[in-house]
């Protein structure tokens, strides 16, 4: 069996950013491999990859109190590749693993550590991207023909254990990447060109659809990843070098997000308190996972006095949801 070799400690260093809206930190769970950083609940614990293993595989982690603890790693995601790309206020974390087979399936693992698979019915690839404090667990699947060969790739949203399919409407491609509490779904679509340029979207608690057109000259995709109950989201874009930034966005002002002196930055998470999470890549290519916070006068908090309850907001124990302070699966931008 696949076991992952546990580093007891996570290494955060602080790091000067020539940007001046934002301190980071950096966040590598081993020395030598590699570490993401894809979602943060608003108690401030991440969760995402780290590895290799003496197998090659990475495996999902939670990051929390300095340690990096791996999830469920006596399950499949300790067995084979893996990755957790959100966790809620309750401890429920999401994400894909990949069978012996090579095959993703999206999972949900409970705070009391039951880990159940998701796959959407009749679908050949299944990954879990996001969730919300009510459980609702948004994500993307693959169709594919009678041949094995792909067809085009589909949004869900998952409740109470049914599955529904989402679309941007005219898309031959969606993938619903984030939810927040309200319902406000977002991600990414493309209309089957051959260069399959992505565009990040938003879908409202009405339904309507609304392209995110990234207000930077040269961009040639985009995709939009988390979103909190203040409606502030993080993502990231593509320019024209081939180069990837990650984003935010509040109210009407767009602010890029570049880890210092990293060949590429994307952003995964953001909670209510405007802690935000994602993963840069260095001069070889590695991944490493990071914290930023944004600074001085442009410090997101400033705007953030009282998190907010959604009304009716209820966790898996019927009491009021309460905000305490603190791939290989297909991913057309960036992995």
């Amino acid at each position: 069996m696949k076991r992952l070799v546990l580093l007891a400690c996570i290494l955060l260093v602080p790091v000067a950013s020539a940007n001046a809206q934002f301190k980071f930190t950096n966040i590598d769970c081993t020395v030598i491999g590699e570490t993401s950083a894809r979602g943060i609940n608003n108690l401030g614990e991440i969760v995402g990859r780290t590895g290799p293993d003496q197998y090659g595989n990475d495996h999902a982690v939670l990051i929390k109190d300095g340690k990096c603890i791996p999830l469920a790693p006596k399950t499949i995601l300790g067995q084979y590749w893996s990755e957790a790309f959100k966790i809620n206020d309750q401890g429920d974390v999401v994400g894909y693993f990949y069978d012996n087979e090579g095959y993703p399936h999206g999972f949900l693992l409970s705070k009391k550590g039951v880990l159940t698979q998701l796959d959407f019915p009749g679908a050949g690839d299944t990954g879990a991207w996001g969730i919300n404090a009510f459980g609702t667990i948004v994500g993307f699947f693959d169709d594919y023909d009678a041949q094995g060969d792909w067809i085009a790739t589909h949004g869900f949203v998952w409740r109470k254990g049914s599955f529904s399919q989402v679309d941007y409407p005219g898309a031959w491609d969606t993938w619903v990447v984030g939810t927040n509490d309200f319902g406000v779904l977002l991600g990414g679509w493309d209309n089957g060109s051959p260069d399959y340029t992505e565009i990040g979207f938003v879908r409202s608690i009405t339904g309507k659809f609304i392209n995110f057109d990234v207000p930077v000259a040269g961009v040639i995709g985009s995709q939009l990843n988390d979103i909190n109950d203040l409606g502030l989201f993080v993502g990231e874009y593509e320019d024209t070098s081939d180069n990837f930034h990650g984003c935010l966005q509040v109210g009407q002002r767009f602010t890029s997000i570049d880890y210092p002196g990293a060949e590429g930055t994307t952003t995964w998470g953001i909670n209510i308190f405007g802690l935000i999470v994602g993963v840069y890549y260095d001069s070889e290519g590695m991944a490493h996972g990071y914290v930023a916070v944004a600074n001085g006068k442009d410090d997101v908090a400033q705007h953030l006095p009282t998190p907010p309850v959604p009304a009716n907001a209820v966790n898996a124990a019927g009491s009021r949801a309460v905000s305490r302070p603190h791939t290989n699966a297909r991913h057309p931008l960036s992995y």
